[in-house]
């Protein structure tokens, strides 16, 4: 289960207002980082993204506490990491997001097409799932499931199924919850 992402945008404030809009859910700032907002999903699951700006980074803090003495109450604010504003980032990179959304394809794309972000419904793995390519800013591919397209993509993505996308056998750890003809089990 993924509970939250940080995702580096132009407009937090708006891309998150966007997300909470796609969801059903709420957008809200986000202190940690210097103009940084959050859509959180209000799933009953605690599924939050956080937007901040793109020119902020996340860098690591220094040292550890010591573990010796480590209690819930040990402040450990200067092992943290923080959200740096000043980083150079290039326009695209290789994080995406997929999510699911209680709205209609129609809904998604008119959502997309006010902001004049591409949008269009895509196949994938040559049909066997479909979901909406939605770039956030023209720049950051966010991947949207309606009701529908979520029931095809939670029956792919296990194990059994990805094993037969691949075309290979199962991991023994996977493989023991399948028949022999089911799970061609990898050694």
């Amino acid at each position: 289960m993924i509970n939250h992402m940080s995702i580096g945008v132009n407009n937090p404030e708006k891309v998150a207002n966007i997300l909470a809009e796609l969801w059903g859910g709420v957008a809200m700032p986000f202190p940690p980082s210097p103009g940084g907002f959050v859509a959180l999903a209000d799933d009953g699951k605690g599924t939050i993204v956080e937007f901040v700006p793109a020119d902020v980074q996340l860098v690591p803090g220094t040292g550890y506490p010591d573990e010796a003495t480590f209690t819930k109450e040990t402040k450990t604010d200067d092992y943290e990491a923080t959200f740096v504003p000043g980083n150079e980032t290039s326009l695209f990179g290789s994080v995406h997001l997929n999510i699911n959304s209680p709205h209609n394809e129609e809904t998604i794309k008119a959502i997309a097409k006010r902001e004049g972000w591409r949008c269009f419904t895509a196949n994938r793995g040559g049909g066997i799932f479909q979901l909406i390519e939605l770039w956030i800013e023209n720049r950051f591919l966010l991947e949207v499931n309606t009701p529908e397209m979520t029931d095809a993509y939670q029956s792919m993505v296990n194990p059994e199924n990805w094993a037969k996308f691949l075309e290979m056998p199962l991991p023994p750890k996977y493989a023991k919850n399948y028949s022999p003809a089911e799970a061609g089990v990898i050694g």
